[in-house]
């Protein structure tokens, strides 16, 4: 018994569903409303698995690596607050969790090609 292969797991959409729950929450109670940095050790721990646990499961049910997800939540959640808010820009790359002003500016641009204020002047 112990020398079969082990089969691959299948995710459903459930899993994806619980998965993207708990990020937001993560992001929210951790990230957005303290204004630090995301990080998927943070979220392991907050979740209470080892990172490479999530990291694995994660991109099984993402498609796509973790921490590009949190980005990408990240980035989202500055376009909502650009569009919305009178905020400075480097004022909401902090409330989105990116740790530092020059962070957020890099990743938006990587992002949209262009800097968050001229974003919002769009």
């Amino acid at each position: 018994m112990a020398d079969q292969p082990r089969r691959p797991r299948t995710f459903t959409h459930a899993h994806r569903q619980r998965l993207e729950r708990v990020t937001a929450h993560y992001l929210r109670e951790r990230c957005f409303e303290r204004k630090s940095a995301a990080r998927v050790s943070e979220l392991a721990a907050y979740i209470g698995v080892t990172v490479p646990y999530l990291s694995r499961i994660a991109s099984s049910i993402l498609g796509m690596q973790l921490r590009d997800f949190l980005r990408k939540q990240q980035i989202a959640y500055a376009v909502q607050l650009l569009r919305t808010t009178p905020l400075p820009s480097g004022e909401i790359g902090l409330r989105c969790g990116f740790g530092t002003v020059a962070t957020f500016y890099r990743w938006f641009r990587a992002a949209y090609g262009t800097t968050p204020g001229a974003f919002r002047r769009l």
